[in-house]
């Protein structure tokens, strides 16, 4: 059972007298263990809906619509940790001090389902693998990185056969798309690995729809770790050139590429950005494996109608790591300081914390960013990259976002995923600020 933490107003629970603490047992006969089972049972027509209210035990008669929703909001779903060691784990590359949350290591099929993460399978059992087919939990996104058995094991830090293959073929043979993740690390999954990794996933293939390759990453923490080898300029692209031939291969025999590289590739070499058809379904955007183009297809379509939000001449700093920072300059910049009265600085910020090695805007941590700041002239306001920093305001070092303002005497807006939305931020401000000056 699980607890009901908020009754939506004027909805079908709060005429039932349901209340924030009551739980919520079974759905027609089924058991609820969190709030995805709820979400899946609740969306037939007649419920028998069963609630612990204090003491007491109440079964409920109801009818519906199909998309009608009761107006309960469970609590949260607790991630499930993960067994495995993977050699390139990033939280065995965290240095030590920071926040406990930043050591969990998660793996959870319900997470890969709900927001996209990334999960193995190593410790599905059976009963997982029912419930996905039985609540139809379409598409998942799996990390596989090699099939080959004993490579296996060593990346993923795992002494047993953990059956990939069995699972797999339970999952697709019941209706369960899969988009894949290979991590890869120069001299052991790559070559002929590679392509064996790839020959055994195609034999899925479409209920395997992609395979996204994407580079290690690995921070300046990793003492006694194993010892990987970074993705040079060099070996990356090599590595665009080997996956090139591979995808005009597939294309020619699945009238599909089926193999994808992450943008990053692309932009550590200084390679143009592909077009949209090589990214085809854009099945792997979360992780980073098209995000560019496609963040490239909204600004196109967005910034005929960006203006300036004020009616004063306004200075804005974008901030962004250095991987974002080259994306940026080829093809954001010119044309947004094209925009009457509005002037745009970029602000590469250097990871001091991890390495500079981490180019991703996503792993910035406050301190860095204050420090590449702090003597800059900065403008009006400071947008900052939304993927460094959480729900709560806090970077991974633990400085929040209004003692960086603080500091940095500026006002700070953390990117909202499009120009346009950044553009009304920015006009709400200047508003308040403008009504505030009265």
């Amino acid at each position: 059972m699980v607890e009901i933490i908020q009754i939506q107003p004027d909805s079908i629970a709060e005429e039932l007298g349901l209340e924030p603490g009551d739980t919520v047992v079974a759905v027609n006969g089924k058991e609820i263990t969190d709030a995805l089972d709820y979400r899946f049972y609740i969306t037939n027509e007649d419920i028998e809906l069963i609630v612990n209210q204090g003491d007491e035990r109440l079964t409920f008669e109801i009818e519906k619509d199909y998309d009608d929703d009761l107006g309960i909001q469970l609590e949260d779903l607790e991630l499930r940790s993960c067994g495995n060691a993977c050699i390139f784990c990033f939280v065995f590359q965290n240095p030590k001090g920071l926040r406990k949350s930043l050591y969990f290591k998660d793996e959870d099929y319900r997470f890969s389902f709900l927001y996209g993460h990334y999960t193995t399978l190593t410790n599905a059992t059976q009963e997982d693998l029912d419930r996905i087919v039985d609540q139809r939990l379409s598409p998942l996104y799996i990390s596989v990185h090699v099939t080959d058995p004993e490579i296996r094991k060593v990346m993923l830090g795992i002494k047993f056969d953990d059956h990939l293959f069995d699972k797999m073929d339970y999952l697709t043979s019941n209706g369960i798309e899969l988009n894949c993740q290979i991590v890869l690390c120069p001299e052991l999954n790559d070559g002929v690995h590679l392509d064996k990794t790839i020959a055994d996933l195609k034999k899925y293939f479409p209920m395997i729809q992609s395979i996204a390759i994407v580079p290690v990453g690995l921070t300046k923490h990793r003492k006694n770790l194993y010892d990987l080898k970074q993705v040079t300029k060099e070996y990356a692209l090599e590595t665009i050139s080997e996956t090139d031939t591979r995808r005009e291969k597939l294309r020619a025999e699945l009238d599909s590429s089926f193999v994808y590289l992450s943008d990053e590739f692309y932009i550590r070499t200084d390679t143009p950005i592909p077009d949209n058809d090589y990214y085809e379904g854009f099945y792997q955007l979360e992780n980073g494996v098209g995000l560019t183009r496609d963040f490239i297809n909204r600004f196109s379509e967005e910034y005929p109608g960006l203006k300036n939000p004020s009616n004063r001449e306004l200075n804005i700093s974008l901030v962004t790591g250095t991987l974002g920072a080259d994306v940026l300059k080829t093809y954001f910049m010119r044309d947004l300081n094209r925009i009457p009265d509005m002037f745009f600085k970029l602000h590469p910020v250097i990871n001091r914390f991890y390495g500079p090695s981490i180019t991703v805007s996503g792993l910035l941590v406050g301190e860095d960013i204050y420090n590449t700041l702090k003597n800059e002239r900065l403008g009006d306001y400071v947008v900052l990259p939304p993927e460094c920093i959480n729900d709560d305001g806090v970077f991974l070092d633990d400085l929040t976002l209004p003692v960086l303002e603080e500091k940095l005497g500026k006002k700070c807006i953390v990117f909202p995923k499009s120009f346009r939305t950044l553009f009304d931020l920015i006009e709400e401000h200047e508003a308040a600020f403008s009504y505030d000056r009265r």
